[in-house]
């Protein structure tokens, strides 16, 4: 049988290569667009370092009854929280919420560490967490964060609502793989290919998604919602009739 470990030097290999095709492409961006761009090729590259590693056994350390990998820790902490922000940033959210969720993201990780390596209530609280999480995200993309997005133009709204959907779906999977994994329903070799496969979907399926997309972001944007929940700012066709009356 293949080793875990060879399953994620391959997919490091797959993670570099996209990191390089992407950069590349963020470079036929226009200037305005690449800081957009840049941030997923660094999540992207910095996923290939950490699943080399982990596949090298650099890193690993002790933990209650189990083990952590820093190599895959510095890969989903960095991931996670920046692909569920940069879709609550899309629908033009204030910080309040994109900040809100970015926590919550984190939270969730830290859960499915506390039900991998701890036993007992430690365990359950981690399950709860990621559970209620990940409901709680639900509740807050298809609430004030989609009302947010229907005050962007129709074309951002619409770039929100793929990036949500995407995001969410594809975590869902991951939580669902999760759950199995801490249920102990995966062999070794199994658990590495399924994890991989779905971190690449996760990751630089995401990032092509948005490159493709991406110059959305440079449309009209409408009020959003400041981090006290009230709307802030105008529409360029607002601010047009504005100064019109002035």
């Amino acid at each position: 049988m293949i080793e875990p470990s060879t399953v994620r030097f391959a997919s490091a290999g797959i993670y570099a290569v996209s990191a390089v095709v992407l950069l590349a492409l963020a470079r036929h961006k226009p200037a305005d667009l690449r800081r957009y761009c840049y941030p997923f090729v660094a999540v992207v590259a910095f996923a290939g370092v950490g699943i080399a590693s982990w596949g090298a056994g650099i890193g690993a350390f002790d933990v209650g009854a189990g083990t952590l990998e820093a190599g895959q820790l510095l890969s989903d902490y960095v991931a996670y929280p920046f692909l569920f922000g940069f879709a609550a940033f899309v629908s033009g959210a204030g910080r309040r919420y994109v900040g809100g969720i970015v926590a919550l993201t984190v939270a969730m990780r830290l859960g499915y560490d506390f039900a991998e390596v701890f036993a007992g209530p430690l365990a359950t609280a981690g399950t709860l967490g990621i559970l209620v999480g990940y409901a709680t995200l639900v509740g807050l993309f298809f609430g004030p964060v989609a009302s947010a997005a229907a005050r962007q133009a129709p074309e951002r709204e619409l770039f929100y609502k793929k990036t949500r959907n995407l995001a969410l779906f594809a975590f869902g999977v991951l939580i669902a793989w999760a759950m199995l994994q801490i249920a102990g329903l995966f062999d070794t070799f199994t658990a590495a290919v399924t994890l991989e496969y779905l971190d690449l979907l996760l990751r630089v399926g995401f990032a092509g998604f948005v490159f493709a997309n991406v110059e959305t972001l440079a449309a009209e944007v409408g009020s959003g919602v400041d981090e006290d929940g009230g709307d802030v700012g105008l529409s360029a066709g607002a601010t047009t009739a504005a100064s019109n009356a002035d």
